[in-house]
């Protein structure tokens, strides 16, 4: 056989592969199977104390010459005085503005001749850099000006961005679904306004920097191409003279009182050409039992682009751009919150909002979570996680936020097994026990004269109109 015969005859013979197959699969060529779960072997965090108490830890690897530092100040928006809703964040964003020893122009000169960014929280640079980088980021850590017309210019943009925030449909939901889920007056509930922003002075963020930016409330995360040791001797040069007491980071906040019975809470927002839809209630807490069940259910609803809200609401209906589902896990002991939301265009609220609630309560009853749907959620879960650190910057932010939420150290070595222990019963059983269809909060911004009628005639609860911010 020649060698064109020989070519034409393999083609048809693949062809014919194909047809056989596609006619096995219903038409369509068959899906390739994933492999198996890659393994996740992280180098151990080794934990040390500088001379002043703050904890380092470090995470030791020498693929490159490169090192992150990040310093993790237990300094929460839930310490703001009240009144004066905003100081936290306007004392972290002052500290670029200049210190007792540079101005902010020469801090951005001396940046730019490291070739890389510093800032009070921490930086990313090559390993001959680190000692001149850890100078910088000590300096407006520890001796920030806040001067007073950086400040004037902040606060202004600042109010500006609070006009613009009340025409975005998703900052009104979120600010209604707060106080409705946690309370008014509740520390969740708390938001930065005009009359707070306007209330802030330069004294405010000096007491706040002298208050909490103190070694007690912080810890320092090295990650890359450093030893321990060669971390702590660093580290001491830069923080070790750096003392004082102050006052704890740590805020005790009082668990929300349950909710009530299911309640659409209606915002109005006149000539809306969408509506934000939010459903949610509370969670439980970040240590409970069933935590990696609950993310599976929650990849199920939200989590992912096939899972069942979007397929719905998007893909099935042609609704939305999108439907998303998360839980909002705090630290432990604090509860967590459940939100399942979209935008939707006004004609189509009330029909979105209905198969909304029908996805989330359909869980619990007449369409429980499925085999296949548990074995996607696991490998979205799991089979992504090498990619997630596969560069420095990513290990030193997987490493600092098991420090932020106070999780155990080896957390990542047993991930893949944990999530992989959950069966579909223990999914299916997490539905049961979390989701309640009963004490929901339903949030709704949007056109309310057109959208109103369709949402009472629905019949999902009752409608409570919200007064306007």
């Amino acid at each position: 056989m020649s060698a064109r015969a020989w070519g034409l005859a393999t083609g048809l013979a693949a062809a014919l592969a194909a047809t056989v197959a596609g006619a096995q699969t219903g038409g369509h060529p068959p899906r390739p199977e994933p492999g198996p779960t890659p393994a996740l072997h992280l180098p151990k965090i080794v934990v040390r104390k500088l001379s002043n108490g703050i904890t380092v830890g470090v995470l030791e690897n020498h693929t490159l010459p490169l090192v992150a530092v990040s310093a993790i100040i237990e300094a929460p928006s839930l310490l703001d005085p009240q009144g004066k809703e905003g100081v936290a964040r306007l004392t972290a964003t002052m500290m670029a503005e200049g210190t007792t020893t540079m101005s902010a122009d020469q801090l951005t000169s001396a940046e730019a001749d490291l070739g890389s960014g510093v800032s009070a929280r921490g930086f990313f640079t090559i390993t001959r850099n680190v000692d001149r980088s850890l100078e910088i980021m000590a300096d407006e850590l520890l001796h920030p000006l806040f001067p007073q017309s950086s400040l004037d210019r902040i606060k202004t943009n600042t109010l500006a961005g609070l006009q613009r925030q009340k025409d975005n449909p998703q900052y009104l939901a979120g600010r209604v679904f707060a106080d409705a889920v946690y309370g008014a007056g509740h520390p969740y509930a708390r938001h930065e306004t005009e009359a707070s922003v306007k209330a802030i002075t330069r004294a405010d963020l000096i007491a706040f920097h002298r208050d909490y930016y103190r070694p007690r409330n912080t810890t320092l995360v090295v990650v890359g191409d450093m030893t321990p040791d060669a971390a702590v001797a660093r580290l001491e040069r830069a923080f070790a003279h750096w003392t004082g007491g102050g006052k704890s980071g740590e805020v005790h906040v009082p668990d929300p009182k349950p909710l009530g019975p299911t309640a659409i809470h209606l915002y109005d927002r006149p000539g809306s050409p969408q509506s934000m839809v939010l459903v949610g209630q509370l969670g439980p807490r970040r240590d409970n039992k069933d935590y990696y069940a609950l993310d599976l259910l929650n990849t199920t609803l939200g989590g992912a682009f096939n899972s069942r809200l979007n397929l719905d609401l998007r893909e099935a209906h042609g609704w939305t751009y999108g439907a998303q589902s998360g839980l909002s896990w705090r630290r432990v002991p604090e509860l967590s919150t459940w939100e399942m939301g979209t935008a939707v265009s006004t004609p189509k609220t009330d029909s979105a909002l209905v198969n909304l609630v029908a996805d989330v309560n359909g869980l619990r009853g007449t369409k429980p979570v499925t085999d296949s749907e548990v074995s996607f959620a696991k490998r979205t879960a799991t089979l992504s996680l090498p990619l997630q650190f596969a560069t420095i910057e990513q290990m030193a932010g997987a490493a600092a936020g098991l420090f932020e939420e106070h999780l155990p150290l080896d957390y990542y070595d047993h991930l893949v097994d944990n999530y992989n222990r959950v069966t579909v019963a223990d999914v299916n059983a997490a539905a049961q026990k979390y989701l309640d269809p009963s004490h929901e909060a339903i949030v709704v911004v949007g056109d309310g004269k057109t959208i109103t009628p369709g949402i009472q005639a629905a019949h999902l609860a009752p409608v409570q109109p919200v007064a306007a911010f």
